[in-house]
This record gives C-alpha cells, structure tokens and sequence, in this order.
C-alpha cells in the first residue's frame, strides 16, 4: 500500500516538487508549503495519513522502484515515474478511504480512543484493575476516564455491541485486514501485537501495516460518525472535521478584506509581506471560488492560465520564465491555487 501510494504521489506532483515534499506530506508537517504541495497537486488525502514515517523508509522503498524501473532520477532530490510505474498504478486495486487534510487529528483521536476502550472493557471483562493503559496520551486517558464514568454500568452491553459492530462494519475488508486490525488490540491476557510482529504473520511488509490498520480505521471512523444509533459513534462525537487554516492564516485574511493591502496587513501583524501572501494563497486553495481580482487581472489570469496549461507544469520557476518575468511569484501561486485539481 505504502508503495502504491508513493507512485500516486510522484506521479501526481510529475518531478516538480523534492521527494522531501512527499515526506513531508505524508507526515503532516503543518507548513504552507507542505499545505500548498498537497492541494494544488490533489492528493491532499494522503496528508498526515504516515505520521511515524523515517527518512530511511521512504529511501529504501525508492531505491526498490528505481532498481524495477518504476521510477527514474531527475537529479538527486526528484524523481519520475515510469510507463513501468504507471502501469502498476493503473493495475493496482486498493480501496482507500483516507481523507488526511481533513481529518487526519481526528482519525487518530478515534485511533487511540478504540485502543484504549478496548482495553477498558476487556479487563473489566477479566476482573483485572491494574493494568498500563495501552496509550500513554493524558488527553486521551482523560477522555476515556470521562466515557468510562458515564459508561461504567453498561460495561458489559458496550462490549458487545462493539464486538457487534466491529465484526459487522469491518466485513468488506479481507482476513489478512482483519487480523492486523485485531491483534492491534490489549486486554485481558492479551497483549497489542507490534508492527513487525504483524507483517511476519500478514506476509507483508512492515511499512504497509501502519497504513492497513490506519485506512480502516478512517472507513470506521466514517461509518461510526454518520450513525448515531452505534456504540462506536460515541467515541467520535466531539471529533470535527479539521480546521484547514491556522488562526494567523484567518487573522491575516480578516485583516485583508479590512485593508485590501498585504503590505498595511504585514505591518499591522508584524510580519513580512511574503508570509502574509502565503496566507492569501492558503485561503485561496481552501476555498477556490474566492475572489482573486486584488491580485491578477482577468487578463493575467487568462495569460497564466494558457501558459500552465501549453506546458502542463506547475513548476513556478518555468512558468515565471515562459511569461518572461511579466508577472509575480504570488500572482502565479493564487492563478495555480485557483486551478487546483477537484
């Protein structure tokens, strides 16, 4: 899986962003650039769905594809991917339902709020009242401790109908998923198997098991939130759809429609002009159908428009030099984020 969703990102971004761009997304590292990255090139899904992700992983896999010719170098920081490669995409027949731009905190909250209420309920089962909670969070083990004193004399019925309702939602995932999704689970005189432990019993590799259990966790979390007649619902009604702009990125933007000038909004934050057009550009990528006259006129927008379009790149640096300098970075930043995909 881990694989697969490399490619669709490399083929998605075409070798103009660093394979430190795709890093840095599948993370969620919480910058404007990694922000942008993700929108623009439309796979913002991917966002944050690989928080534990290492260097060293996303290396190996890369050198694995090189040496099948599913990719080629551009220079030492991009790559391409192949006929070889996009042949693997198209065969390829995952079911994902990961939605990591916005609900990325969300899943994981859930994530870890299952984990440990399973190991609550479990032991209660087995009688066992001292025990390490399975996850060390103090803002989940509050959470809990909050549910488990509401819950606690219902301990029995929650149980199953959580067996229920897992062993129900769960069924359009195969056995292989199933097994890594459950032995996840502590409680009772049962231990959580680790990663490794779970792909040599899987017979896959390492680094696709995070991405399994996390892919059903999302369609879970989906499932539960929409049916508030679930025990598992319960564990996702305070859980929110992320919101996509920071608090400065949404003072900047209040300032602007004030002011209607990024400089007077850069000096009334005190900030410089480039982070506060960041933001605008944030805004605009949020929300495609605001207005962008301030910035590009409907003829510059058209002019960049046909330029991207003729060179079916969304490299600034080409763009810029095809229109001969004529207009700014910013100015082609806010045209690329109102053509973002979907």
């Amino acid at each position: 899986m881990f694989r697969y969703i490399l490619l669709d990102c490399l083929h998605s971004m075409n070798a103009e962003r660093t394979i430190s761009g795709v890093f840095h997304l599948l993370r969620g590292k919480k910058s404007s650039q990694t922000f942008q990255d993700a929108k623009v090139y439309g796979i913002d899904q991917y966002y944050g769905v690989y928080p534990g992700l290492r260097r060293e992983m996303i290396t190996r896999v890369l050198h694995r594809l090189e040496e099948e010719k599913a990719i080629e170098r551009v220079d030492e920081s991009r790559v391409t991917i192949t006929g070889v490669g996009r042949q693997e995409l198209s065969d390829s027949d995952f079911s994902l339902y990961f939605s990591g731009m916005e609900y990325s905190e969300a899943v994981n909250q859930f994530q870890d709020r299952l984990l440990l209420w399973v190991q609550v309920l479990s032991n209660a089962a087995h009688r066992q009242d001292h025990y390490f909670p399975v996850v060390e969070k103090t803002p989940v083990q509050q959470w809990v401790k909050t549910f488990y004193n509401r819950e606690k004399r219902h301990l029995q019925s929650d149980a199953a109908a959580l067996f229920r309702e897992l062993n129900l939602t769960l069924q359009p995932f195969t056995d292989m998923e199933k097994n890594l999704f459950v032995r996840r689970f502590t409680g009772g005189d049962g231990t959580g198997w680790t990663y490794d432990q779970l792909a040599e019993t899987g017979d896959i590799e390492p680094i696709d098991v995070p991405l399994y259990i996390k892919n059903m966790h999302y369609y879970l979390f989906f499932t539960a939130a929409e049916d508030r007649t679930l025990h598992l619902h319960k564990l996702t009604g305070d859980l929110v759809k992320k919101e996509t702009l920071t608090a400065s990125s949404k003072k900047s933007i209040q300032l602007f429609d004030q002011y209607q000038s990024i400089e007077d909004v850069a000096a009334v934050r005190g900030l410089k002009t480039s982070t506060i057009e960041d933001h605008l550009v944030e805004a605009v990528l949020v929300d495609p159908g605001r207005p962008v006259d301030a910035f590009i006129s409907d003829s510059g927008f058209e002019e960049i428009r046909q330029v991207v379009r003729k060179t079916g790149t969304k490299r600034l640096k080409i763009i810029h030099d095809q229109l001969n300098g004529g207009y700014s970075y910013f100015q082609l930043r806010i045209v690329l984020a109102k053509l973002q995909k979907g």
